[in-house]
């Protein structure tokens, strides 16, 4: 929905162009996107969102922004082969220009990457021919071997891409990926990911954001953080090199395109990390 409202403004004003995201919508949501697509409907849905949910609209639309830079430019710099690690509705193999002209492994649960197929053929008619659907179950098997049986790469310079995932994971199940991106990537290859600050775990209550507070009410609770002040020796010692790290707070501090960035929390981060020798 995000995307799909941030796609609707004027191209000299929005952040990207996702001209997938509404065909994933349904109901009351494709209408808002659809009001969206004129400046007094922008206006009243940005603020029926940011009124209800402060901070989440701006902080997603800045996310999508930093990952899809630096995919980008991890492929313009070398990089042959994307991984998409809980895939979801990210639409980056069909939009970014970069990622069109190399092999795109989307990895998800096989309901929703059966949803997600179903709506690109009723919008195009046809699959995009460099995307590879894999679906696995992460507690069965992890990522890597359902990934290289669909033939990603190993030992190949690629882009991991892994956006609102690690925050619902066990331990264990962080590590397990983590280890398996930095013995499967070549030196350079990047890995772009989000996570929360682990302070926010320790918080309860009144302290917790309402749309923190919101996915748990539906059965997604923030499950794992990583502390900030300690991410780079933790990467480190798991073969990856911290590059960038920071919040949503931060990014949007210098973006003056959105508005509302002033809610964002500086709890929801992005970073980008390397892997090393």
């Amino acid at each position: 929905m995000f995307r799909a409202v941030e796609s609707a403004r004027a191209e000299r004003d929005r952040l990207f162009d996702d001209p997938y995201a509404e065909c994933f919508l349904d109901g009351k949501l494709k209408v808002g996107a659809r009001l969206s697509g004129n400046r007094a409907g922008q206006r009243l849905v940005c603020s029926y969102i940011d009124r209800n949910w402060p901070g989440s609209r701006p902080s997603a639309v800045i996310r999508t922004k930093l990952i899809d830079d630096s995919v980008s430019a991890a492929l313009e710099g070398g990089a042959g082969q994307v991984a998409i690690l809980g895939a979801g509705y990210d639409t980056r193999g069909l939009r970014l220009p970069a990622a069109m002209s190399v092999p795109v492994f989307e990895l998800d649960q096989p309901p929703t990457q059966e949803r997600k197929k179903s709506r690109l053929v009723e919008r195009d008619g046809v699959l995009p021919e460099n995307v590879t659907y894999v679906p696995f179950d992460l507690l069965e098997e992890g990522v890597g071997m359902p990934l290289e049986r669909a033939g990603f790469g190993t030992g190949r310079r690629s882009v991991f891409i892994w956006e609102g995932v690690l925050s619902y994971l066990t331990p264990e199940a962080v590590d397990s990926t983590l280890e398996w991106i930095s013995g499967t990537g070549a030196t350079g290859s990047r890995l772009v990911f989000t996570y929360v600050d682990v302070a926010l775990l320790r918080e309860s209550g009144d302290g917790q954001p309402p749309w923190s507070a919101q996915v748990a009410r539906v059965g997604e609770p923030f499950r794992y953080g990583l502390d900030p002040a300690t991410i780079e020796t933790f990467l480190g010692d798991r073969g990856l090199r911290l590059i960038w790290d920071e919040s949503t707070a931060e990014a949007l501090s210098r973006e003056t395109r959105i508005r509302g960035g002033g809610n964002a929390p500086s709890f929801y981060r992005v970073a980008e990390a390397e892997v090393g020798l």
